[in-house]
C-alpha cells in the first residue's frame, strides 16, 4: 500500500513537471532568442560604430585639406603687401584678385600703432572700411598673429544670419606689426541645402563643424542636417586650425552596414520566437496526444476491470445460487423430516399433560411448558427452512395495503411497551402483489423490529407513492446495526441472534425481488434501524382505480 502511494505521488510529480516542461521550452527559447538577438545587435552596432568613425576620419581629412589652404593663401597676401615702393597697392591688388574669385570674402591689411589695430586697406565685401580700429575678437586673432607666426581663427561673429568668422596672420609672412585679416560669411544651413550634402561622404552622414573644441550652437561653422546638435550614435574628431582646435561631429543618416544588415537581428529575434511557440506548441500538442492515449488506456483498462469484476461477480452468484440450491435441497428434506417427528411430540405432550395428575401438573407443568415452546421454535426454524427451499412466482392481485398492515398487526401484536404508529396508509391506492408473500415480509420486518427494542419503543409504518412504486417504511427505535450488519443483514444464514438461523430477511429480500421491488436498510448504533421495501405498482392497480 505504501509502495502503491509512493509511485502514485511520483506519477503526479511527473505530471505535474510535464504540464510545466512546454512553458520552460517557451522560455528557455525566448530567452535564447533574445539573446542571440543581443549578440547580433551589439556586432551590428559595433560595425557601424567602425565605419561612422571612418567616415568621420574622412570628412576630417577634407576639413584639414580646406583649412589648410587657408594658410598659403594668406602668406601670398602677405608677401605682396611687402613688395614694391608701395605695399598697400601691392595688397590691394592681390587681395582684389582673390576677392574676385571668392566674392563673399572681405581681407584687410591691418597695422598695429602702439595698442590700437587700424585696417590699412580692404578689398572685397566692405563689411570693413580702412581706417576702422579693430576690437574684440578680431583684435584678440590679431594680436595672437602678431606673435605666433600662425593662422589664428576668431570666434564665430554676429548673430541669425550675419555671422562671419575670420582668420589673422602675421609675421614672417608679413611685415613687423602688420597682419593679414580675411573675413567669410557663414550660412550653416546652406550647406544642408547645397551640394556638400549630396557629396560623399556627407551624404551619409550629418556633419556639424564647431570653431571650438566643444559642440556650442553659437560657434557652429558647417551642419549638413537640419538640426542640432546630433543624435543617436555619434563620432567626434578634433581639428587643428591655426593654434586652436574645431570640434567636428558626426551621425549615420542610414544604417552604415546597410539596411538588410541592421535588419538581421530583428529577423533572428523573430525567427527565434516563432520557433520558440512552434516546439511549445508542438510539445503541447504531443502532451495532449499522450494524456489522451493515457486516458484511453484508462478507459480501456477500467472497462477489462469493471468485464472482469462482472465476470467475478456472475461466477460468484452462479456459485452462491447452487450453493443456495443445494441448501435448498437439504432444507426441504430436513424439515419434511422434522415435521412429523415435531407434530409426534406435540401429540405426546398433549397427552402426556391430559394424563397427569393435578399433583403432577403442578410438579411436571413448568417443564412440559418448556417442551411445548422449545417443540414450538423448532416448528419456526422447520417452517423457515421449507419457505427458504419453495420458490413460487408470487401471485398477481389487488392488495389494499392498510387491510395488509392491520391484518399483519393481528398476527403480530406489539408487545406490552412497544407503540405502532402508521403514516400515509389510507391514501395509497391498492398495489398489485401477492398478497400472502407481502404479509410474510411485513410480518418478518414487525417481528425483527419488536426484537430489536427489547419491548419498549415506537414501530413506524409509512407508506407513500414514490414515482410508479410504493414506498414503505418500517422504522424502530431499537439499538441499531453497525456497519458490517447492516451489508449482511439480507444473506442468508446471517445472524446476530441467539436464537434463529437467519432465514427471515433472506426470504424477504427474494420476495420483493420477486416481484420487481428493492429492499434497503439505514441504521445507526443507538438510535434505530429503518427497513425500505419499494414495489412497482402493477397494471392491476390501475385496473383497482378505475
Amino acid at each position: 500500500m505504501a509502495d502503491d502511494r509512493a509511485e502514485d505521488r511520483d506519477a503526479s510529480r511527473r505530471d505535474g513537471l510535464s504540464r510545466w516542461l512546454p512553458a520552460a521550452v517557451l522560455a528557455v527559447l525566448v530567452v535564447v532568442a533574445f539573446g542571440v538577438f543581443l549578440t547580433v545587435r551589439r556586432a551590428v552596432d559595433d560595425q557601424n560604430g567602425r565605419i561612422l568613425r571612418e567616415r568621420t576620419g574622412e570628412i576630417g581629412l577634407l576639413l584639414k585639406s580646406a583649412v589648410s589652404a587657408i594658410p598659403a593663401t594668406m602668406s601670398g597676401l602677405g608677401v605682396a603687401s611687402r613688395l614694391g615702393a608701395s605695399p598697400d597697392q601691392a595688397f590691394l591688388h592681390e587681395a582684389q584678385q582673390q576677392t574676385a574669385i571668392a566674392k563673399t570674402e572681405s581681407i584687410a591689411l591691418v597695422r598695429r600703432t602702439g595698442s590700437r589695430l587700424t585696417v590699412a586697406a580692404v578689398a572685397g565685401l566692405p563689411t570693413i572700411a580702412p581706417g576702422d580700429v579693430l576690437t574684440g575678437s578680431r583684435a584678440a586673432a590679431i594680436n595672437r598673429a602678431l606673435t605666433s607666426g600662425q593662422v589664428v581663427a576668431t570666434r564665430v561673429l554676429g548673430t541669425g544670419q550675419t555671422r562671419v568668422i575670420g582668420f589673422a596672420l602675421g609675421p614672417p609672412a608679413t611685415a613687423p606689426g602688420t597682419a593679414i585679416y580675411l573675413q567669410a560669411p557663414i550660412d550653416p544651413a546652406a550647406a544642408a541645402q547645397g551640394q556638400v550634402a549630396q557629396q560623399r561622404p556627407f551624404n551619409e552622414l550629418s556633419v556639424a563643424l564647431y570653431a571650438t573644441p566643444r559642440a556650442d550652437p553659437s560657434q557652429l561653422v558647417l551642419a549638413t542636417a537640419g538640426t542640432t546638435p546630433l543624435h543617436g550614435r555619434v563620432a567626434r574628431e578634433k581639428i587643428a586650425v591655426g593654434g586652436g582646435q574645431w570640434l567636428l561631429a558626426a551621425s549615420a543618416r542610414e544604417p552604415l552596414v546597410g539596411t538588410f544588415a541592421n535588419d538581421v537581428p530583428w529577423v533572428i529575434l523573430g525567427v527565434g520566437l516563432v520557433i520558440a511557440l512552434i516546439s511549445s506548441g508542438v510539445m503541447i500538442m504531443f502532451q495532449r496526444r499522450r494524456d489522451y492515449a493515457l486516458a484511453l488506456v484508462d478507459v480501456r483498462t477500467a472497462e477489462l476491470e469493471s468485464s472482469m469484476h462482472e465476470l467475478s461477480e456472475t461466477q460468484a452468484r452462479l456459485v452462491f445460487q447452487e450453493r443456495l440450491a443445494a441448501i435448498g435441497q437439504v432444507a426441504a428434506a430436513v424439515g419434511h423430516e422434522l415435521r412429523n417427528p415435531l407434530g409426534v411430540l406435540t401429540n405426546t405432550l398433549y397427552l402426556v399433560r391430559s394424563g397427569l395428575s393435578d399433583d403432577e401438573q403442578a410438579r411436571l407443568g413448568r417443564h412440559l411448558d418448556r417442551a411445548d415452546r422449545e417443540i414450538g421454535v423448532a416448528v419456526v426454524i422447520v417452517e423457515s427452512l421449507l419457505e427458504f427451499a419453495r420458490a413460487r412466482d408470487p401471485l398477481d392481485e389487488p392488495v389494499d395495503v392498510a387491510d395488509l398492515v392491520e391484518e399483519s398487526l393481528s398476527v403480530a401484536p406489539p408487545p406490552d411497551g412497544v407503540d405502532v404508529v402508521q403514516i400515509g396508509l389510507d391514501g395509497i391506492e391498492p398495489i398489485g402483489a401477492d398478497h400472502q408473500q407481502l404479509r410474510q415480509v411485513l410480518l418478518n420486518l414487525l417481528t425483527n423490529s419488536y426484537q430489536a427494542m427489547s419491548g419498549q419503543g415506537v414501530v413506524t409504518i409509512q407508506a407513500r407513492r414514490r414515482g410508479g412504486a410504493l414506498e414503505l417504511r418500517v422504522s424502530d427505535t431499537g439499538t441499531g446495526m453497525d456497519e458490517d450488519t447492516a451489508n449482511h443483514v439480507f444473506d442468508a444464514f446471517f445472524t446476530r441472534k441467539a436464537k434463529g438461523i437467519g432465514l427471515g430477511l433472506a426470504v424477504t429480500k427474494r420476495i420483493v425481488e420477486a416481484h420487481g421491488g428493492t429492499i434497503a436498510v439505514e441504521s445507526q448504533l443507538g438510535v434505530g434501524t429503518t427497513f425500505i421495501v419499494s414495489i412497482p405498482f402493477a397494471p392491476v392497480a390501475a385496473e383497482v382505480r378505475s
